[in-house]
């Protein structure tokens, strides 16, 4: 019984240190995609609505903001589509060309609207 319960022991020591070993050589993978920002567009951002995998992803957006809707949120375009912006305590500008950094937020179970929460932003360079 001693020899079965020193087995297991031993098991379950290599399979945890194999785990983590392989979780070390690998952080790039998990922390840094997650965190950095990819330029996309709208369209995009729009067609992953409901779908929980790309939930808090940052997306970088360029484009201007049409309007703000009743709830207080700015309403933005790329050409591609709209979305709404939850600019938090910033104010953007309406009807320039800007650069928006942020994280997508999706509704959950159909409660809320599919934004994005602005975490930076800056007015485009135009050529």
């Amino acid at each position: 019984m001693k020899k079965i319960r020193f087995s297991v022991l031993v098991l379950f020591l290599l399979s945890t240190a194999l785990f983590l070993s392989a979780q070390a050589a690998s952080p790039a993978t998990t922390a840094s995609t997650k965190s950095a920002y990819h330029l996309t567009t709208v369209s995009w951002v729009v067609s992953t609505k409901d779908n929980m995998d790309v939930d808090d992803r940052y997306v970088t957006l360029i484009g201007h903001i049409t309007g703000k809707a009743k709830n207080g949120d700015y309403i933005f375009t790329d050409g591609t589509g709209t979305v709404l912006l939850d600019g938090g305590d910033k104010s953007l500008p309406i009807n320039q060309k800007i650069v928006i950094g942020g994280r997508i937020d999706q509704a959950y179970f159909g409660w809320g609207n599919l934004e994005i929460n602005v975490k930076q932003w800056h007015a485009a360079k135009t050529p």
